[in-house]
């Protein structure tokens, strides 16, 4: 069984920006930038094509108080540094005017950096089509077991991705349904989606949804730590969630078209049968079908 103290968990959540109750660009109304992030108090902030991004200072994976506190100063520093004119917006999904979008430099309309990855496939996940008029606010989430592994390993990329798979068993599972939204997952966030890092993986299914409230935060940390005691098994998906399925040979497709298609319910009733859920998140979940 897996000891949560010996993982770590960050985010970087990205938040759209309105000035008089309208959608603009953040294009440049921060100094960071993906290369150089600006440092804060308890994280970093930076412009990420028409969003805002703010990355927290990773906390053990028993922590959830110092994992919220980080998120709210680090919110509360970027408000800072942005400034009265401007009003944040923490939605999946933002539409641009089409003229107005366009009228932006290149680096602000630019989708996607260095490429993620299927979890299910091993292969790269298509770049996101840029002509949209709408662009999506992400919630990716970090977990750490290690340092300076490196990212190009076969090994390390392999355990990456059984690591997700339990990610998308619990996490993208909630977030299927506290967030319903389906536009994003046009362009970003299907099942599997992660990168390998030197550290550990980022898991890039999630959108901004979690970060709205402390209950939401509270839920998404609880489903992360039932992941990394899941993965941290030992088993994989197949092996792990036989004691709840007679057909376990088709989890992995039944997690995936569960969270692509957005099904809600069937999202719901995959937690239900395969976690113990604490009364505040099945309120919670339940409130949100």
């Amino acid at each position: 069984m897996a000891n949560l103290n010996m993982f770590t968990v960050g985010a970087d959540p990205e938040i759209f920006v309105k000035q008089k109750g309208k959608a603009v660009s953040a294009h440049g109304l921060v100094e960071g930038d993906k290369k150089n992030p600006l440092k804060t108090s308890k994280g970093a902030v930076q412009v990420d094509g028409m969003a805002l991004e703010f990355n927290i200072d990773p906390v053990s994976a028993g922590d959830f108080e110092s994992f919220n506190k980080n998120i709210v100063q680090t919110v509360k520093d970027l408000r800072t540094l942005v400034g009265s004119d401007y009003n944040f917006n923490p939605s999946p999904v933002q539409e641009f005017d089409a003229d107005y979008l366009e009228a932006q430099p290149e680096e602000a309309k630019e989708l996607g950096c260095d490429p993620d990855f299927n979890a299910y496939t091993l292969e790269e996940n298509p770049m996101p089509d840029g002509t949209r008029n709408f662009r999506t606010g992400a919630g990716h989430i970090h977990i750490g077991w290690g340092s300076d592994i490196p990212v190009d390993n076969q090994d390390h990329f392999e355990i990456c991705a059984n690591f997700i798979k339990f990610m998308d068993a619990t996490v993208g599972m909630a977030m299927t349904v506290i967030d319903q939204d389906p536009r994003r997952r046009e362009l970003y966030g299907k099942a599997g989606a992660f990168r390998p890092k030197s550290y550990g993986v980022e898991y890039r299914t999630p959108s901004n949804v979690w970060i709205t409230s402390k209950d939401k935060r509270k839920m998404i940390f609880f489903f992360v730590q039932q992941g990394i005691l899941a993965a941290g098994s030992g088993y994989t998906t197949q092996e792990y969630y036989r004691r709840y399925f007679t057909d376990v040979e088709n989890i992995d497709e039944k997690v995936q078209n569960i969270i692509n298609s957005g099904d809600a319910q069937g999202a719901y009733d995959f937690l239900f049968k395969t976690a113990y859920l604490p009364p505040e998140f099945s309120r919670l979940l339940k409130e949100s079908l």
